[in-house]
């Protein structure tokens, strides 16, 4: 047996960011032959909380990475005499043991589900493996003449970013769409720019490098037709499309679709209305991130076990850090340094595709159970109740 796999069997899943008063001691059990002695056996053994569980095949490799608000009923399931889904029972007979690990809050069940699938990448795992379906950013970059791209991992091409946002066919779509409508250039970087502001010695007759000049969609830096401070006002007001700032565009491209169908210019009103679904897809995407900058750079006080309380330390939707809720002075000042990581003014971009995933899983949770805001709490609250807990110790 390798020293991994010796790591993940002695030490159930392995270590976790969720702080440790969250999680109730994991249980491992062999799996009978005999469907109903396993249904017997889940009975007896396993809890009715949320939390995650995990298949184990005869090598004690990790197979398949599940979570639920019911473990017990969960786990049922793959013993039922007509299973839901087939995939289950391929995984029922691939396996071997089950390890279930019950954990205080469905939240931090579904973070520390996908923190296993990026730790160990289970086969029966479609979703969340950090080589699959990874979320992008839309940026805008910092060359001579700037334009949108889509980045996966921040670097320094890029002056502005966006994201991280899901669905990578239709951000390139709208990322093409932002480049032809706010008349930015799509060339490659390593294209010659030159502005017609710009002095030269020798004056050359340039001819633009794509039909995107006589479409009217690029005014095209590359051939001298337009002057540094007329392409960064196209490149001010993508920006502020993007910032959620200025929305007209929107409108205009609704107008023309709509003139262009009175006129019975039927495939120009399709192109109009193709640029305008798209652009609306990413202004709705970008304003859920944007809301969650203002409403999630706060603690999110969830129950931990045995009436512990929990925190969950959020920068713009991003999980920095979990920890058990101030009991005393030093719980306190623990708590106090991630509150000061919140507190800065600085945005923190998820970067790691685990960091982006759990970024995802918070927004989304937030979307839906929109009555769980009542449980956050400000910074300046939590600073507050953790200097409480300093100064009674002081005392």
């Amino acid at each position: 047996m390798t020293k991994l796999l010796q790591k993940q069997q002695s030490d159930g899943f392995g270590p976790s960011f969720i702080a440790p008063n969250a999680f109730a001691p994991i249980h491992r059990i062999e799996i009978p032959s005999d469907r109903l002695a396993a249904r017997k056996l889940l009975r007896e053994k396993c809890p009715t909380l949320p939390g995650v569980y995990g298949w184990f095949d005869s090598n004690d490799r990790l197979g398949y990475v599940g979570k639920s608000k019911a473990l017990k009923k969960r786990l049922l399931s793959y013993f039922s005499k007509t299973v839901p889904d087939p995939k289950m029972n391929r995984i029922r007979r691939g396996s071997q043991t089950i390890l279930w690990q019950p954990i205080s809050h469905e939240l931090l069940a579904l973070l520390r589900e996908q923190e296993l699938i990026d730790r160990w990448t289970p086969s029966y795992n479609s979703q969340g493996q950090p080589t699959r379906r990874r979320p992008a950013f839309v940026c805008i970059s910092n060359s001579a003449a700037p334009n949108a791209l889509l980045q996966r991992q921040l670097n320094t091409r890029v002056a502005h970013c966006f994201g991280p946002i899901l669905g990578t066919q239709q951000l390139r779509e709208a990322i093409e769409n932002l480049n032809n409508v706010f008349s930015l250039r799509d060339c490659p970087e390593k294209t010659t720019i030159q502005f017609n502001n710009q002095l030269e010695l020798f004056a050359e007759n340039r001819q633009a490098k794509c039909i995107r000049y006589e479409l009217n969609t690029c005014p095209a830096p590359c051939a001298a037709a337009c002057s540094k401070s007329e392409y960064q006002s196209n490149v001010e007001r993508a920006l502020n499309f993007l910032n959620g700032f200025d929305r007209s565009i929107l409108d205009q491209l609704r107008r023309r679709m709509d003139n262009a169908a009175v006129r019975h210019a039927f495939e120009t009103a399709a192109i109009f209305r193709d640029r305008l679904e798209s652009l609306s897809w990413l202004d709705r995407r970008l304003e859920t991130l944007r809301r969650a900058q203002l409403e999630l750079n706060c603690i999110y006080e969830v129950d931990g076990l045995n009436h512990n309380k929990v925190w969950l330390l959020l920068d713009a939707g991003l999980p920095i850090a979990c920890v058990p809720s101030p009991t005393d002075r030093q719980s306190a000042e623990s708590a106090l340094g991630w509150i000061k990581q919140i507190a800065s003014k600085k945005q923190r971009f998820a970067e790691s595709p685990l960091e982006i995933n759990l970024q995802m899983i918070t927004l989304s949770w937030f979307r839906y159970q929109r009555r769980e805001t009542g449980n956050l709490i400000s910074v300046s609250a939590a600073r507050k109740r953790c200097r409480q807990y300093q100064t009674k110790m002081s005392a």
